[in-house]
């Protein structure tokens, strides 16, 4: 059994490492205590899910900072965006 709990100890600092919530974190220790595989993969699925969804609105902030500059480059003499300008 030691190596089932250290196994599973790594399985949550995983989880922690992948900044899941506590509750997250504990529902798949339950999953775990259980043995219920099913259970540990669909926690897994709906959490990538929502942190997969998390990259993506960060990704869409990032498209309209980017649009921003973009404009506003755009504004500089000669009228064109450069490659590469930095702020």
């Amino acid at each position: 059994m030691g190596n089932d709990t250290m196994v599973r100890e790594d399985v949550l600092q995983l989880l922690r490492e992948a900044e899941c919530s506590e509750e997250f974190t504990r529902q798949f220790a339950a999953a775990i205590e259980q043995e219920s595989i099913a259970s540990q993969l669909r926690l897994l699925r709906a959490q990538r899910c929502r942190q997969l969804e998390r990259v993506h609105n960060e990704e869409r902030k990032l498209d309209q900072l980017d649009y921003l500059r973009y404009r506003l480059e755009k504004q500089l003499p000669g009228g064109t965006a450069r490659k590469g300008a930095r702020t």
